[in-house]
């Protein structure tokens, strides 16, 4: 008999600090992106929203995305407004963020 395994991730503190082993609940994947909503968070840095549409269109072209929504984050060095977050909760069913530069 076989058990599948939970998909672990090891966090690392850039400060230096070790956790140690903490416990998480993984989001549930979609089984397919046929038909789903796709989410673009653009951190705000040079080119980023380039290379986000780039990947939409690639995805879209084979999964047929029932919508893409576009956020953008004020700040490259800070966490996105709340309303930003609640935005894409909203209007998208998987959000890829993007790095620019």
């Amino acid at each position: 008999m076989t058990t599948a395994s939970r998909p672990t991730v090891q966090l690392i503190d850039p400060t230096g600090f070790d956790p140690g082993e903490v416990a998480m609940i993984m989001a549930q994947r979609p089984v397919d992106l046929r038909g789903k909503r796709l989410g673009l968070l653009d951190n705000s840095k040079a080119n980023s929203d380039a290379i986000l549409w780039a990947i939409a269109r690639e995805l879209d072209a084979e999964f047929e995305f029932a919508d893409i929504f576009y956020a953008k984050k004020h700040s490259a060095s800070l966490p996105p407004f709340p309303e930003v977050m609640a935005d894409l909760h909203r209007n998208a069913d998987f959000v890829i963020a993007g790095v620019g530069d």
